[in-house]
């Protein structure tokens, strides 16, 4: 073997392992996040999480609601009321939305005929082409719901899907 081919080989080899190591890093990197998931959940002894509520005096959980909001149902972003808008701050309401309404400058829910896993699709094909990045997606668990975040310049965009009462709701928040 030459002198150059030992080297072109090494090079080969060199770069074989670097691209390897870029495509298991977020493998590894979630499966580590998993992991410590779980060893946080298991970690807590149920008594624990079943003694908390009775933990804390009643007074003290009371003092903490805001006495100033007059209709707790204007937040009940689960059940929207109205027409639903086409596009709310430059994100698209996705066509087939049944009634959507605008919380605040912050949130916006709808409900739509359709799963959540369709939902999901629908925005991880139009969003990249409005200029966001993708940074997060959990996975649909038993087509129940997921979320996905999403960052474009300043902006944060969170995608909340759920299943309320046999309907899909979409809740995009801004941040």
């Amino acid at each position: 073997m030459s002198r150059p081919f030992k080297f072109l080989l090494l090079i080969f080899l060199l770069v074989f392992v670097l691209a390897c190591n870029i495509v298991s890093q977020p493998v590894n990197d979630v499966q580590n996040l998993a992991g410590t998931a779980e060893a946080i959940a298991s970690a807590i002894p149920m008594e624990t999480l079943q003694a908390l509520p009775s933990a804390l005096p009643i007074e003290t959980v009371q003092a903490g609601i805001p006495t100033d909001i007059a209709n707790l149902e204007e937040f009940n972003y689960v059940n929207p009321q109205g027409t639903p808008l086409s596009e709310w701050r430059d994100v698209p309401i996705m066509p087939g939305a049944t009634v959507g309404q605008e919380f605040n400058e912050y949130t916006y829910s709808f409900k739509i005929g359709e799963t959540p896993e369709g939902v999901k699709n629908y925005y991880k094909a139009i969003l990249p082409n409005r200029g966001w990045t993708s940074q997060f997606d959990l996975p649909v668990a038993n087509d129940e719901g997921g979320l996905m975040l999403y960052v474009q310049g300043d902006n944060l965009l969170t995608i909340s899907i759920t299943v309320v009462d046999g309907e899909t709701v979409v809740i995009l928040t801004f941040s």
